[in-house]
């Protein structure tokens, strides 16, 4: 589809679109500053009120970042494709923009992972579990092309591993929505935190947030000298072990991949 240029005063930002990051709206001023909008947004027809007058105007699907650093720099126009989506599709073009951005946490991750996997079994009845010629195993695609299988799919979108997104959309299956959005933002939204709960019921797992977050937490008293050469290396090997924990998800699989390529996937962890 070709890019045409549309007046901002007629493109609008969609009601269930994810909180704008400032942060992230202030990098992208820089770059269109230097070398202009290089992706143009994606938008569908709408009916909005401009200058208070209802007329034929633009609903943002991905790019509303970019729309808001636009306005921001005083743009009058921006490059935008316009698709006829219809509300599962433009829902879904949002989602993806949100997932292959790194900040995301985990928990707003899993979140988007999970309504992704719901809408695309949707438009695609037949690829989701337990359909004929679908494997629950990933890497096995066997009666199936790439295409119709959901983290393959998702991958190809994202750019990020078919293991991240079976991740992903587990911890968003298993968690509550409530209980994810207690979590997100918080000094617990954490991959590690997340797989602790998402095997209790949708009640212990909100209660267990909730006693987590009032629970004052401990200040880290530095650790006492070491007294010989065994008590150095424990010391060390405690700090690796803190310090990959906070490593995203990811990049601890990659890690994983490459120090035990021989362990099967579910053994890993224990790895």
């Amino acid at each position: 589809m070709q890019s045409q240029d549309l007046p901002i005063t007629h493109i609008f930002v969609r009601q269930d679109a994810r909180k704008i990051d400032e942060a992230a709206v202030r990098g992208l001023m820089e770059s269109i500053r230097e070398v202009g909008i290089i992706n143009p947004l994606r938008v569908r027809p709408a009916r909005r009120h401009v200058e208070g007058i209802e007329t034929d105007a633009y609903e943002v699907t991905a790019g509303a970042h970019r729309l808001r650093a636009a306005r921001k720099l005083g743009m009058e126009a921006v490059p935008c494709i316009v698709a006829d989506d219809d509300d599962l599709r433009a829902e879904l073009a949002m989602i993806d923009e949100n997932l292959m951005r790194a900040e995301l946490s985990p928990a707003l991750r899993a979140q988007q992972t999970a309504r992704r996997k719901a809408i695309y079994e949707e438009l695609h009845p037949g690829t989701g579990h337990g359909s004929p010629g679908v494997s629950r195993q990933v890497g096995d695609i066997r009666d199936r092309s790439d295409a119709d299988r959901f983290t393959a799919e998702t991958a190809g979108v994202t750019g990020r591993s078919e293991r991240a997104i079976q991740r992903d959309a587990e911890r968003g299956d298993k968690i509550s929505e409530r209980a994810l959005q207690l979590v997100a933002g918080t000094h617990l939204d954490t991959g590690t935190f997340l797989d602790k709960i998402k095997s209790l019921g949708e009640r212990e797992q909100e209660a267990r947030v909730q006693r987590e977050l009032a629970a004052p937490r401990k200040p880290v008293s530095p650790a006492p000298e070491p007294r010989n050469e065994i008590e150095a290396y424990e010391a060390w090997l405690t700090k690796v072990v803190r310090l990959f924990d906070q490593v995203p998800d990811e990049w601890r699989e990659r890690a994983r991949d490459h120090l035990f390529p021989d362990v099967p996937v579910m053994d890993r962890g224990r790895a």
